[in-house]
């Protein structure tokens, strides 16, 4: 195909007119047509009979059996894309075809298939998770290429919005309950998450999954419960759910072997909107309990400023290969005394009731984050979902997300296919407003919680200047480019997760040493430098968010000053400038590929899991990339494939995650800040 836009107008039967594809239709006629004569194929077999004693060594076709390969596998260089490759009485023959005239509409092609075993070695599970509803009546085919499948959408037949005879659009069903493979609040997702994969040695780019992790193998534990650890596969155990605490009916007092879900009583599936958050806890932080209690008091801060209408998930992850299990023990103790259910729920355990909270274990020192936070995310019941933020970085939510995200779901009802963005900041300062935190709410006192700001003091965000997007500079743990990039090179040399794999093309050459040890700092002036031109979707995007929030918190475009454009032509222009900065990302650009490589931030996005178009299943479609892997991780991969897959991209006005003094001082170990 070489038009995407051709391919979305063209009739699902176009093949059917007789008429106009008088050729395709003449079944006892070849599409290709042979040109030229035969000539022989040099094959290993060859070069093994010449004196090359290295070429009995050779693969090329796994599906084949080992004493055939020297025979069918061609000297590199001496098939051509053009060739047709015979195998004749023991002989290979190669011959150019081309096709023939009027056999396709304009922008079709033909063309030779090797062996589909070749690309199923290559594919990870989530490649291929759209194709399960290849047969649905809003998905006519399914385009199935080397990266992995996409369904066929036709423009006529499957638009959300088409017109009733009334001129009223239709309602946007609930398709994401039925079709995408994520949960529900009566059913769990079924997919199985790799949180550590490894390269294959053959063919490249084929990765096989060392440790995997599903909700189906999730249990509800209670304080006296153990867990064993199968090779392979990570526990999931459930500290706290819904479903638990509201005693549903069928649930036996003391059952631990029936996996608690969500109380779907508790909250709106169609306009609700949940908070999906990861922690990985290391053993270095395990041995400052103090640090534990400060990672688990940020997730329970962000969980209580989401309030208790609004469901949350909260995935923790424990590193089980500590060598002192005693303190493993006491972090899952933590845990439970932080978010755990008991006989008594008191009024300070009010804002988790609507809280999925599960431990995570493997014997894996490094997993991938964006595996958790396919995990988490594919755990929600709600239709929309809020993913992306770090806890490991002391972000805090600010106090009115929840009633800007509601806002916002409810007036999308019938608008589906939408991506919010929500800013992060790092604040030089903490509230020092006087009752911050203490006399205004006892609860964060008692509690050990994180004060967080709202977006009545959004002036200090730019007039004051007390706050800055660039997260990195203000990270307790600083990359001087040589002890931290040392570990992740060795990391890739190693099976690592991802192994170190190239987002360009299989021919790509690797990153030389002194740029995989750039520092990430230094990267990214470098990256403003050569942008310096445009600006980049992260700053466009900040602009949009500041302009809209000004009109939102103050009700009126000019706010507390006259610089604010809202008017609709300024934020459609805005709209569509960011866009194409999110699409000029996968331009394959050396300069936009370093900018996606090093983007040093995982965006917080508000997702929909309904798509652009009907039959369009969020999570399946554009799930986060699980082999990617370290600060060099493609963390705007995902935005800028919602943009090309015609995802609307905006911001959530007056909602941002910032992380404050307290905040990163209570989540810096002692071993980070001496490196």
């Amino acid at each position: 195909v070489h038009s995407g836009k051709k391919l979305l107008d063209l009739s699902t039967n176009w093949f059917e007119d007789k008429t106009k594809y008088a050729i395709y239709n003449q079944k006892d006629m070849a599409l290709q047509k042979y040109e030229g004569t035969k000539s022989k194929v040099q094959t290993y077999r060859t070069l093994y009979e010449n004196g090359d004693k290295e070429a009995k060594d050779v693969k090329c076709m796994y599906w084949a059996p080992k004493d055939y390969q020297m025979d069918i596998c061609t000297v590199e260089g001496t098939v051509s894309s053009d060739d047709v490759v015979t195998l004749e009485n023991g002989v290979l023959y190669k011959q150019k075809f081309r096709l023939r005239k009027d056999v396709f509409p304009p922008g079709i092609n033909s063309f030779p298939f090797f062996h589909f075993q070749e690309w199923k070695r290559v594919y990870r599970s989530t490649q291929l998770l759209m194709s399960q509803n290849a047969r649905s009546a809003a998905s006519p085919g399914l385009i199935v290429t080397k990266e992995g499948s996409l369904p066929l959408f036709n423009t006529e037949s499957t638009s959300w919005r088409k017109q009733s005879k009334l001129g009223k659009p239709k309602i946007v069903s609930n398709d994401w309950m039925i079709s995408d493979t994520g949960s529900t609040s009566s059913r769990q997702s079924s997919n199985k998450f790799c949180l550590k994969s490894s390269l294959k040695g053959y063919p490249k780019g084929a990765t096989v999954c060392n440790v995997s992790a599903s909700w189906m193998g999730a249990r509800a534990i209670d304080s006296s419960s153990s867990s064993t650890m199968v090779e392979g596969s990570a526990t999931v155990n459930i500290i706290r759910s819904p479903a638990a605490t509201s005693k549903l009916r069928g649930k036996k007092k003391g059952d631990s072997t029936i996996p608690s879900w969500w109380d779907d009583k508790l909250f709106d599936a169609l306009n609700g909107v949940t908070l999906s958050l990861t922690l990985q806890i290391t053993p270095a932080d395990m041995k400052d309990e103090s640090v534990v209690k400060n990672l688990l008091s940020l997730a329970d801060s962000n969980i209580y400023a989401w309030g208790t209408n609004q469901p949350s998930v909260l995935l923790i992850y424990l590193d089980a290969s500590v060598e002192d299990g005693d303190i493993l023990a006491r972090t899952r103790e933590l845990v439970k005394e932080t978010f755990g259910t008991n006989d008594s729920e008191t009024p300070q355990a009010a804002h988790l009731k609507g809280s999925l909270v599960t431990i995570v274990e493997s014997e894996e020192p490094s997993i991938s984050r964006k595996a958790l936070m396919n995990m988490a995310a594919h755990a929600a019941p709600t239709r929309w979902i809020v993913t992306g933020l770090e806890l490991e970085r002391g972000l805090v939510l600010s106090k009115e997300a929840s009633l800007h995200a509601t806002r916002e779901a409810l007036v999308h009802t019938n608008m589906p296919g939408h991506v919010f963005v929500i800013p992060q900041f790092a604040s030089t300062r903490d509230d020092t407003r006087a009752n911050a935190g203490k006399e205004e709410d006892v609860l964060l006192t008692e509690r050990h919680l994180f004060s967080s700001v709202g977006a009545d003091l959004l002036p200090m965000i730019r007039e004051k200047q007390t706050m800055s997007s660039n997260l990195e500079e203000f990270d307790c743990m600083k990359c001087s480019g040589s002890k931290l990039d040392a570990v992740e090179d060795k990391d890739d040399d190693e099976s690592g997760l991802g192994g170190g794999e190239s987002f360009g093309d299989d021919e790509e050459e690797e990153a030389s040493p002194d740029e995989e040890e750039e520092d990430d700092g230094q990267q990214r002036r470098r990256l403003t430098e050569l942008s310096s031109f445009e600006k980049s979707a992260e700053v466009q995007l900040e602009d949009l968010w500041w302009n809209l929030s000004v009109v939102q918190v103050y009700g009126t475009a000019g706010g507390f000053n006259s610089k604010v454009k809202t008017s609709l032509s300024t934020v459609s222009k805005a709209e569509d400038h960011i866009e194409v900065a999110l699409l000029s990302l996968l331009d394959r650009s050396k300069e936009h590929e370093q900018y996606l490589r090093h983007f040093d931030k995982s965006p917080i996005l508000m997702i929909d899991r309904n798509g652009p178009r009907k039959g369009m299943m969020t999570l399946d479609l554009a799930a986060e990339v699980e082999d990617f892997r370290g600060r060099k991780c493609y963390n705007l991969l995902r935005l800028a494939q919602l943009a090309v897959l015609g995802y609307n991209i905006n911001v959530l006005p007056g909602v941002f995650a910032a992380s404050y003094p307290k905040t990163r001082s209570a989540v810096c170990k002692k071993e980070k800040t001496q490196r």
